[in-house]
C-alpha cells in the first residue's frame, strides 16, 4: 500500500512560502514558471514542486535581474538539460550492460 503524501497550498500559504508578495506569483504564473491548479488566483493550488520552482525563479529573478520571461526560457532549458542528462545517464547504463553481456 502506497500513502500519496501530496501537499497543496492557496495562494496566500504559496507567497509565504516562497517569501514574495502575490503579485510576483502572478507574474510566475503569467510566464507559465507554474501552472497552478484552479482557474482564478483565489482558486489556485500550488503542489511542493511549484513551490520550488518558483522559488528558484524568485533567486534568478533578484539575484540576476532578469525579466520574468527570461527566467521562465532559463528554467525550461535547466529542466530539459537535468531531463536529457537522467536520459543520457540512463542509456550509459544500458550501453554497459550490452557491452558485458
Amino acid at each position: 500500500m502506497q500513502i500519496d503524501y501530496s501537499v497543496s497550498l492557496g495562494l496566500t500559504d504559496a507567497c509565504f512560502a516562497i517569501g514574495i508578495q502575490s503579485d510576483e506569483v502572478c507574474a510566475i504564473v503569467e510566464h507559465g514558471i507554474v501552472a497552478p491548479e484552479g482557474d482564478s488566483p483565489e482558486d489556485w493550488l500550488f503542489d511542493l514542486d511549484m513551490i520550488c520552482t518558483a522559488k528558484r525563479a524568485t533567486r534568478m529573478q533578484h539575484d540576476l535581474h532578469l525579466d520574468w520571461s527570461v527566467i521562465a526560457l532559463l528554467i525550461s532549458l535547466l529542466d530539459e538539460r537535468d531531463r536529457l542528462r537522467a536520459d543520457n545517464a540512463q542509456l550509459r547504463l544500458q550501453l554497459q550492460r550490452f557491452l558485458h553481456e
